[in-house]
């Protein structure tokens, strides 16, 4: 222990010794590791989501479903069938969002909130802040109206009263009786909700009545294997309940399936055939920061380079003494394992920063979606993540090491001792060695900024695609409406008085309602087919818009009329389809009269589920300006209601200078009315654009660090051969060669480097384009500009890297040089 000890201090003085070129080499390995732990973080929560409850190995996921679709919800009933009829999952618990209108002293505000069953916060451990949590028997019909709220809920809208708790809450215009406060960072299943309701009270408090129906899969379930019980035979267990259940109470859709799902594994299948862009994007960033981390590898390596070359004499000597090859290797790597693990150590900040902001990104809601899940931290620094920095310092030093160790074992130790040109040979070996690093320095440095370029340019192209709307001049403003207040039946006229006090609003041009924003990136979707082949379904996505919706966001329509005021709930049926529906369920765009069947069922008083093709849209991008546009529908909002609704206002000038007549227009129509959130249609792109964001700017990020690395690294090879070649370059000086002859000679030996360098990079790049192609919006994936840029912006930032030590060496004196000799 004291040898080591010894051993320690003796290495740490030594590099101290060298701040120059220790300090740079630690803080790409920092920069590196940091960067590289934070997207492990990210993968990590996806890939291996982690829940903090005991038996945690044992908690599974259930969900229901057909064949065809098994990722869906599962009805009520099925859901009690599975309490009653089954013991191979047991603490079976269950939870389903809604949005809610939460009545405070000073105004109605929107929350999302959990409909949870009697056992949910006993499953996940919960203990309260404040007074007490939800129960089983809370969770009764006929029970009294009883709601638990997030902490944060508690801190914020009600102020860290503790006496809230037993007062009454108006809740969807209901008065419910507030019982506890959740514990401060509760999360649940994933997401933490601002209320939580009774599964029991979801028809009276939503407004729906679902409790019955056994066509309707709005349930989450989560449980735990039996003891003993393993996943295969409990999926057995319930595949024989689904059989069981299909023979007494069939479905119309077709046969059940009910699927378990670890709690701590990635489910694949609840991703649609497109693969889940977050994934993706963490696998490919991931990549990027292991490149950037290779140059971090490659630093380490030229600096333990020339610390060997510095060091053969005292090697030589050592070897003299008796020291064995593996001796004098050990502290090479000695080196190189303190480099690194103080760069793992300088990295878990930089870490801790980066997952913050990509954390940041992964938790942005689309828009009009509220702050669904606030206060939880999707990704976030644990101890597996602690670990991986560490292992990844521990594989960095070895690939750290391995040059100069290599070097060491296949090089006569005491040929220093040999020759007054001690070394000579030798640190033209390790020269050679360290221009090979730095050609690989450089081409992985034009690896990122190729890489970051093309995201770069992807998400500028994805800013300027032609959508096909106008979405200038557009608010947004998302409200909700509870049923149970009052929405669906009797809204058309509210919401017609809402249109008509909005276009009076000076600076409006035109106003409108939609269910889904355009340009949201969000959808809904059904079942469809067409009317003369009913059993031919097929999925679709669907709006339900008020009239002058396609003018006002500027959506042209190609064949028939539009939505308009004709289209009210007692008229004939009528629907309005894009081209790509139209192709999807005819062949054709000339529709016009055709017939759909859809599959959700119609509320109460609503018309269908036949409706007749009275339009067709033009071929847009209206829902996403990313995504290709899905096969959609849009039905009347008179003849097809929701709770949740957008304003669409055309302004005359800025949209935000009618925000306040806006808003103050919402709040006065109804008391229970909740605005959610207003933002132009601009602000929602940027929105919907966060995922190109976050890849354009971390490789972004990785690639002006990394060319920074590899311009550090040849003007640090640069320095090392001038002063090697100082007599070469003095004689040549001194036999009539001109200083500017010099500075060229100096220079075009550093840019040979670099093209070499560039000529790698530029051909792994375009092999690995393959990888980007899934992330690229706008721009290919070999996009010429990109591809003539970056080597250009190379080229000159190190023909600034080359000229210092060019100019250190024009600047000898041949006559000192002389002297010397």
């Amino acid at each position: 222990m004291r040898e080591l000890a010894r051993h320690l201090g003796t290495t740490v003085r030594s590099l101290a010794r060298q701040p120059q070129i220790t300090v740079p080499a630690v803080l790409t390995l920092a920069l590196g590791i940091g960067a590289l732990t934070a997207l492990f973080a990210y993968l990590a929560a996806m890939v291996w989501p982690r829940l903090e409850v005991h038996d945690a190995g044992r908690v599974v996921w259930v969900s229901s479903g057909t064949p065809e679709d098994p990722r869906q919800g599962t009805p009520y009933l099925d859901f009690i069938d599975l309490l009653r009829r089954q013991s191979a999952v047991t603490e079976l618990t269950a939870y389903s969002p809604f949005g809610s209108s939460m009545g405070l002293a000073e105004q109605t505000t929107y929350a999302w909130g959990q409909f949870v069953s009697g056992g949910y916060f006993s499953f996940f451990d919960a203990r309260p802040a404040v007074g007490r949590l939800l129960g089983p028997e809370d969770d009764k019909p006929g029970a009294p109206l009883t709601a638990v709220v997030s902490y944060l809920f508690w801190k914020g809208a009600l102020g860290g009263d503790p006496h809230a708790v037993g007062r009454p809450l108006r809740l969807n215009g209901l008065t419910v009786m507030l019982v506890g406060v959740a514990p401060e960072r509760f999360t649940g299943q994933g997401l933490p909700a601002s209320i939580y309701v009774p599964l029991a009270q979801s028809d009276i408090v939503s407004g729906l009545p679902r409790m019955e129906k056994r066509d309707l899969r709005w349930v989450n379930l989560a449980g735990r294997l039996a003891p003993g019980v393993s996943r295969p035979a409990a999926q057995a267990a319930l595949d024989q309940l689904a059989r069981a259940l299909d023979e007494t109470a069939p479905l119309a859709e077709g046969k059940r399936r009910i699927s378990l799902i670890a709690a701590g594994e990635y489910d694949a299948g609840s991703v649609g055939e497109g693969g889940d862009p977050y994934l993706t994007s963490a696998r490919i960033l991931l990549a990027a920061a292991g490149l950037f981390l290779l140059l971090g590898c490659a630093s380490i390596a030229n600096l333990l380079l020339a610390r060997a070359t510095a060091r053969q004499r005292e090697w030589a000597i050592r070897a003299a003494l008796g020291a064995s090859r593996l001796r004098l290797a050990g502290s090479v790597l000695f080196e190189s394992l303190l480099l690194c693990l103080a760069g793992a150590a300088a990295g878990l900040p930089c870490a801790a920063l980066l997952a913050r902001r990509i954390d940041a990104y992964a938790a942005t809601p689309p828009p009009g979606f509220g702050n669904w899940g606030e206060g939880a931290t999707l990704v976030r620094l644990d101890a597996r993540s602690i670990a991986f920095a560490f292992a990844t310092a521990l594989a960095c030093a070895l690939l750290g090491g391995l040059a100069p160790v290599l070097r060491m074992a296949r090089r006569d130790l005491l040929d220093p001792l040999k020759s007054n040109a001690a070394g000579s040979g030798t640190a033209a070996g390790a020269l050679n060695a360290r221009r090979l690093l730095v050609v690989a320095q450089v081409a992985l440095s034009a690896v990122l900024l190729l890489d970051g370029g093309l995201l770069v340019r992807s998400l500028q192209g994805a800013q300027r695609l032609d959508t096909g709307l106008a979405p200038d001049r557009l608010l947004l403003a998302s409200f909700y409406l509870p049923r149970s207040a009052g929405a669906g039946q009797g809204t058309s006229a509210l919401y017609r008085r809402i249109l008509d006090e909005v276009r009076t609003i000076p600076g409006v041009s035109a106003a409108t309602l939609a269910h889904v924003a355009p340009l949201s990136g969000m959808t809904r979707g059904m079942q469809a087919a067409p009317h003369e082949k009913p059993e031919a379904r097929l999925p679709i996505a669907y709006n339900m818009v008020a009239p002058d919706y396609f003018a006002t966001v500027g959506l042209r329509i190609v064949q028939g009329r539009p939505l308009d005021r004709r289209d009210r709930v007692d008229a004939p049926p009528s629907i309005v389809v894009n081209g790509a529906l139209a192709r999807k369920l005819w062949g054709t765009t000339n529709v016009l009269g055709r017939r759909i069947d859809v599959a959700e069922p119609a509320r109460p008083g609503e018309p269908g589920p036949v409706f007749e093709v009275v339009g067709v849209t033009a071929d847009a991008r209206s829902v996403s300006p990313v995504e290709p546009e899905p096969a959609l529908a849009y039905f009347s909002n008179e003849q097809r209601s929701a709770s949740r609704m957008s304003v669409v206002v055309r302004t005359a000038g800025p949209p935000l200078a009618v925000a306040g007549g806006l808003r103050r227009a919402l709040r006065a129509a109804h008391p229970d009315l909740s605005v959610i959130e207003m933002m132009t249609c601009r602000d929602g792109i940027d929105r919907v654009l966060v995922l190109p964001r976050m890849y354009a700017e971390v490789a972004g990020l990785f690639g002006l660090l990394g060319l920074a690395v590899a311009m550090v690294g040849l003007f640090g090879l640069l320095s090392y051969s001038v002063s090697l070649r100082g007599r070469e370059m003095g004689i040549r000086m001194a036999v009539g060669a001109r200083p500017r002859d010099v500075r060229r000679l100096v220079v075009r030996q550093g840019m040979a480097l670099v093209a070499a360098g560039v000529v790698v990079g530029v051909v792994l790049a375009l092999a690995g384009t393959r990888l980007l192609a899934s992330l690229l919006f706008g721009v290919g994936a070999a996009d010429p500009l990109t591809f003539l840029l970056v080597p250009g912006v190379l080229a000159l930032v190190a023909l600034g890297a080359c000229d210092l030590p060019a100019r250190r060496a024009a600047g000898l004196d041949p006559a000192s040089v002389l002297r010397s000799l």
